[in-house]
């Protein structure tokens, strides 16, 4: 992300921007968080049909979201 903004800078594409070194470096961090977030690895789920080697705890606190309903004003999921 710094090389394309010192490559912009170098060929004075940003001569007449109003915005500072400062700005650009918060600019390029958040950009560089979204493309993280957005091409992370996926989780390997275990594959329809195959049990897991070891017995699931039973103990365990059941899914609090199992109860929770979407409100009818919500906007639709995305499905990306």
């Amino acid at each position: 992300m710094n090389e394309l903004i010192d490559e912009r800078i170098s060929d004075r594409q940003l001569d007449e921007c109003d915005l500072t070194l400062g700005e650009l470096k918060v600019i390029a961090d958040r950009f560089r968080f979204t493309l993280l977030s957005m091409l992370h690895t996926r989780i390997a789920y275990p594959k329809v049909g195959h049990k897991p080697a070891v017995p699931r705890d039973e103990t365990l606190r059941p899914d609090v979201m199992v109860a929770t309903r979407k409100p009818e004003t919500a906007p639709p999921v995305s499905a990306a």
